[in-house]
């Protein structure tokens, strides 16, 4: 198997792929349940921003304890690195009403995500081969379109048989994967991407109308509480949107809700991994205690 990675990656962090179509659910009550098939991709061990600045800050002192005149000198250099590491390591982006708006509309307005993300602002796909070569020796934009491929492959999406479904991508972003899903389906396809802020709705849009793709919209919506009827759409598709979702168990059970029976839903989205054989450390508490209290 392949693995799906991002160059900050943690070793403490597992990748779930969820897949399952709808005709394994019952409806109980309005609700539905399955077995939903799904794995684990291999953690990877390239390091978390917050270890990079542990690393940062042993190299210093390292080479203080190698060089002593020069740790004298170094020293209040090596104070105030230690400070600034203190500052970054504590939780800055916690949740409020509308903190994920807000950080989106800006990043979005300043362009910084597309910049250096590309359209796709989600994991790339490597596959065993390319990881022996080393990822880094992948294109980074390509990438990211060949995780939607294993997507799609994995959530049993087919162009020849899908090409006239009603999709909803949920937590869009600016509509990259919506945009390609909706380039791969063809134009009898009808794929809608909602998201929380309205700039990305803007720059989606304006995306779409550029590669003149009418069949990809793009609306502003709170996934936890969709303006959507039951039973709307052939596909539902979340990439590594969850993570943003302060209720998980509304967001599963509203994508649940607007999908049709018989219908397909795919979702990634990263996980902690199994500490039962290999405990977490200190380092990796640390570490995960910063993701779960900052969004």
């Amino acid at each position: 198997m392949g693995r799906a990675i991002a160059s900050a990656a943690a070793a403490t962090y597992g990748f779930l792929l969820a897949s399952s179509s709808t005709t394994a659910f019952t409806t109980q009550s309005g609700s539905r349940s399955s077995s939903v098939n799904e794995f684990v991709r291999s953690p990877s061990s390239t390091s978390l921003s917050m270890g990079l600045k542990s690393n940062v800050l042993s190299n210093v002192v390292s080479k203080a304890i190698q060089h002593p005149i020069a740790t004298t000198v170094a020293g209040s250099a090596i104070v105030t690195t230690a400070a600034v590491k203190l500052v970054l390591d504590r939780p800055s982006r916690t949740y409020s009403a509308d903190s994920v708006a807000r950080e989106y509309d800006a990043w979005t307005q300043d362009g910084i995500l597309e910049y250096y993300w590309g359209e796709h602002i989600h994991l790339g796909y490597y596959n065993d081969e390319e990881m022996a070569a080393g990822y880094k020796k992948k294109d980074f934009i390509q990438a990211k379109y060949d995780f939607i491929d294993e997507m799609m492959k994995f959530g049993g999406i087919d162009p020849t048989v899908d090409s006239g479904a009603k999709v909803l991508d949920v937590g869009c972003g600016f509509g990259g994967t919506s945009r390609y899903l909706a380039d791969k389906l063809g134009p009898s396809a009808d794929v809608t991407g909602i998201t929380l802020s309205p700039n990305q709705v803007k720059r989606g849009t304006e995306l779409a109308a550029e590669r003149g793709l009418s069949n990809a919209k793009f609306m502003v919506m709170n996934a936890l509480e969709m303006d959507f009827p039951d039973n709307t759409f052939d596909i539902v598709w979340a990439c590594e949107s969850g993570e943003h979702m302060p209720d998980k168990e509304a967001y599963i059970n509203e994508m649940m809700r607007v999908l049709k029976p018989g219908g397909k839903f795919v979702m990634a989205t990263w996980c902690q991994r199994d500490d039962r054989e290999v405990p977490f450390s200190e380092k990796d508490k640390r570490d995960l205690r910063f993701l779960y209290e900052e969004w």
